[in-house]
């Protein structure tokens, strides 16, 4: 055996997955990562999602330090395999690069002087991702010489920081994780051409020419979504892997009042995803072990906890206090209930699925787009016994984007997946986004 048992447990989504299986999972606990961002805030998600997935060593270089130790001791309660700290008490990690890989993410300006700063140092391959508000871009640079292009055309251009990074930040983080996890287990395709993504305006580009990146992460700034949310209300099903994201996506926007609903308990095998939860609250329920995380992030927030499960005798009450749902569940009869649920009480909702290396997001608006029946008609449950393999940061893809579809539905704002669905795939780091329409012989929306 190569993990210890405790370990099995801790893993078994992973060890699950013939790419990765106990191996690939000893690999990662045996790796280390050199991070570089601007201060805490823009490391939080990226240390949260490394720690989940395994990584055993955390090396941060940041710029301002301050709030530091709290992070990182919230770090290694998320996993005691994970040992996190500050790069420059180990300055000759810089010296010896062999099975090290690099991650520099962080606003434009930031990214730009600290890469300038590491040409001195020795090469070791080196994931990128810069992000402003809603827009962010991700690109893996295996050789120097693709290193050194890039921080020259940075070098030559400016382009203009709108405020705080929003959701962008959180969905970085998750990307850069999958990425590493691709680096220090060789599979996949490496992303050596330049990922954009927008969030407001749903738009997943592929480029390799990164003198586009300047022009695209230029926004305006868009103060007005924290005042249109400052009343809304939002209902979580689900505190897990897709709901963990979610949360921490609806406490960042300024939601006033967030509902999280879930029955179980956090387990040992929860925390290679679920980013909200702990070793220390192994046992506690979820939603009270979410509230505990969330309360410490966003004091401000209202939470409504439901230590119950969603039935049909229920879900119209609940559901009927809120302006928006979160779907984050990961069982079929559970989203026809809330798809039925929000279609009679005309509830919109978000829904994200996950399975191993992909993910999938669509949006649902009754009467005015399609519904989830009219994506799955019937599905046999049966086929679906057991327990399914999942990277770990592949829900923090989803749940983010679940996040911003919410903030954008309540707004009023950009586009959204109302009659879309997307797919993501990580393997490949790859995003589609599908049209759909309604059945018009859906059981649920349609003309009957």
């Amino acid at each position: 055996m190569i993990l210890t048992k405790e370990q099995n447990k801790h893993y078994l989504r992973h060890v699950i997955i013939p790419e990765i299986g106990e191996e690939g999972q000893k690999k990662l606990l045996d790796s280390t990562v050199l991070v570089y961002c601007e201060n805490t805030d823009s490391l939080r998600f990226l240390a949260y999602y490394l720690a989940a997935v395994g990584i055993g060593r955390i090396l941060c270089d940041l710029k301002d330090k301050s709030g530091a130790d709290s992070l990182f001791a919230e770090v290694i309660d998320l996993n005691n395999d994970t040992r996190i700290d500050f790069l420059d008490v180990c300055d000759e990690e810089k010296d010896s690069p062999q099975n090290y890989y690099r991650i520099v993410l962080g606003n434009y300006n930031f990214v730009k002087n600290i890469t300038r700063k590491l040409l001195n140092d020795k090469y070791v391959p080196t994931v990128i991702s810069l992000y402003n508000q809603w827009k962010g871009s991700l690109q893996t640079f295996v050789s120097e010489d693709s290193f050194k292009s890039f921080v020259a055309l940075m070098a030559g251009n400016n382009t203009r920081e709108s405020g705080s990074p929003f959701l962008a930040n959180g969905l970085s983080a998750a990307l850069c994780a999958a990425e590493y996890v691709k680096l220090c287990l060789n599979i996949g395709n490496i992303k050596g051409d330049m990922l954009y993504f927008d969030l407001y305006d749903l738009e997943f580009i592929q480029n390799d020419n990164n003198a586009d990146l300047f022009e695209f992460l230029n926004e305006e700034s868009k103060k007005e979504i924290r005042q249109k949310l400052s009343e809304a209300k939002v209902l979580i099903i689900g505190a897990g892997g897709l709901g963990s994201p979610a949360a921490y996506g609806m406490a960042m926007a300024g939601i006033k009042t967030l509902g999280l609903l879930d029955l179980d308990i956090v387990e040992i095998s929860n925390l290679n995803r679920q980013i909200l939860h702990s070793f220390s609250r192994i046992g506690m329920p979820k939603v009270n072990s979410a509230e505990l995380m969330l309360k410490k992030f966003n004091p401000e927030i209202n939470i409504k906890t439901y230590k119950i499960e969603l039935n049909k005798d229920n879900a119209e009450q609940i559901f009927s206090e809120y302006d928006m749902i979160i779907a984050a569940v990961d069982n079929i009869p559970t989203r026809y209930l809330i798809n039925d649920t929000c279609f009679l009480l005309n509830k919109p909702f978000a829904e994200a699925g996950i399975l191993m290396f992909n993910g999938t997001a669509t949006t649902l608006v009754p009467h005015l787009g399609h519904c989830y029946r009219c994506l799955y008609p019937q599905v046999d449950t049966s086929k679906f016994s057991g327990i399914n393999g999942i990277l770990g940061c592949v829900p923090g893809v989803m749940g983010f984007i679940e996040a911003a579809e919410a903030v954008k539905i309540m707004t009023g704002l950009g586009k959204t997946l109302k009659n879309k669905i997307l797919l993501f795939d990580s393997l490949e780091m790859d995003f589609n986004i599908i049209d759909i329409a309604k059945n018009p012989q859906c059981p649920t929306c349609g003309q009957q």
